[in-house]
């Protein structure tokens, strides 16, 4: 077979600043695949990555299965010891095997099924001796010892994988991308669910079921492109991740910590405010203090609210009176001096998300807070065929800022540009959601439009 030259690629090391101990923290927090594949360009790595499954699948209360083909067991035994594993004491518990890859596959002639029914007699020797899996890890090198194409070996894995659903048993299966050619290691893909590559977990977008894979062996096959997209996948997501986490301490110590604090100070604050007598410049300053105190708190709630919810809306096809009618019993009850109208047809159906009401009330609060006399806001449903429904609520007001309708159209914020609170931007998030738009005027009549689909079937 020609070999595919992989030292080229992208010119990083392997490690790519990654560690054993972030490969551990992974695997120990995914759901593993039944079987998955290791892809390594280095003799350090895959022993690394081996010896970090093998001591995850220990300390899970498994017994470990090692197969050593190009290696030798003397060099797998130091790479475990380097990875905190008691061999010796694992090995005479009966928690750890050591056996040579070579003499198992020649026990089942190489046969695929054969070698399922070894695998799968091992899995019910560990269930019998008091353990709840096998955990499985070969060096697939010994096909280079024998006259087998490599088609006889992912006919194998096709085998096993469809058999891992119904046995006790998590494998991974190793590949030296030194030694397979671009085509092996892109059948190597289809056949296992996840990947380690680069010492990462990855979810394999390419990964095909055993029964599809049997009738359908047409798909492209460059392993390059597909390792390093399957790479890329798994970073972003792993980013996504942390920024999640991130998300939710800062949101706790919003809505927690800094609120229980707050509280405090508002209640010092008011009962100051309640002693007699006080200056007017006095007063004046603590009802100041107090306000902005309630303004906090109600970013908070509205932090609260966003994580709660916005993560978990749905999009609905509704008629669109139910929302604009809660959004207005809202805003009345907060504010029974404001004088709020509908006009149109807000009986259409649209595509909404289910959060709508309190995103227009947000609206009509930021109008109403922009208005120094008895607020009075329009909410007008207008047709704008052929496909869309707007809602304009138009006030006599101050316009919304050109700063703060630029973060809001860019969707980024900056120490320089932000938004002032979260009113605006939850009204954004909902409004996208359902993939509708929010308008802003930049005129002296100030008006916020939102656009939303209609259901035209």
């Amino acid at each position: 077979m020609t070999v595919t030259d992989w030292s080229g690629e992208r010119a990083q090391s392997e490690s790519d600043s990654r560690t054993t101990g972030t490969l551990r923290g992974e695997i120990a927090r995914s759901d593993l695949a039944r079987h998955l594949a290791l892809f390594y360009r280095s003799p350090q790595t895959q022993l690394e990555v081996a010896a970090t499954f093998v001591k995850h699948g220990l300390q899970t209360g498994q017994r470990c299965l090692y197969f050593v083909d190009t290696n030798t067991r003397s060099a797998v035994e130091r790479a475990f010891q380097a990875a905190d594993i008691d061999v010796e004491a694992r090995r005479n518990d009966g928690d750890l095997l050591i056996e040579q890859g070579d003499d198992a596959y020649r026990k089942a002639d190489f046969d695929p099924d054969r070698l399922v029914s070894l695998l799968a007699d091992a899995c019910r020797e560990g269930v019998d001796a008091g353990y709840d899996e096998l955990w499985v890890a070969g060096e697939l090198s010994w096909c280079f010892h024998t006259d087998l194409t490599y088609d006889h070996v992912v006919d194998f894995e096709a085998d096993f994988d469809a058999a891992c659903s119904d046995l006790p048993v998590t494998a991974l299966c190793q590949y030296d991308l030194g030694q397979f050619d671009d085509e092996s290691i892109a059948k190597a893909l289809w056949t296992h669910e996840q990947i380690i590559y680069r010492y990462r977990l990855c979810e394999n977008p390419y990964y095909v079921a055993p029964d599809e894979y049997r009738s359908d062996r047409s798909a492209q096959l460059n392993a390059r492109l597909m390792l390093e997209q399957m790479y890329d996948l798994a970073h972003a997501r792993s980013q996504v991740t942390r920024r999640e986490q991130r998300l939710s301490v800062v949101n706790r110590i919003l809505r927690h910590d800094i609120r229980n604090d707050l509280n405090v100070v508002r209640g010092i604050l008011t009962l100051i405010a309640e002693q007699e007598p006080l200056d007017d410049a006095l007063a004046a300053r603590l009802d100041t203090a107090i306000d902005h105190t309630n303004d906090i708190f109600e970013v908070a709630d509205k932090a609260r609210y966003v994580e709660r919810t916005i993560g978990r809306s749905t999009v609905e096809r509704t008629s669109l009176a139910p929302f604009i009618a809660r959004a207005v019993e809202r805003i009345e009850s907060a504010h029974p001096d404001a004088d709020i109208t509908v006009d149109g047809a807000n009986d259409v159906e649209v595509m909404v998300d289910t959060n709508l009401d309190v995103a227009l009330a947000e609206l009509v609060e930021y109008a109403i807070r922009s208005q120094d006399a008895t607020p009075r806001v329009s909410i007008t449903v207008t047709d704008r065929p052929p496909e869309r429904v707007g809602i304009d609520v138009c006030y006599a007001g101050q316009p919304i800022p050109r700063s703060d309708r630029q973060v809001l159209n860019e969707g980024v914020e900056t120490p320089l540009e932000h938004c002032r609170g979260l009113g605006l931007w939850l009204a954004k998030w909902v409004v996208e959601n359902a993939h509708g738009r929010l308008e802003f005027s930049r005129a002296d009549e100030p008006w916020i439009r939102l656009e939303l689909y209609r259901c035209l079937a």
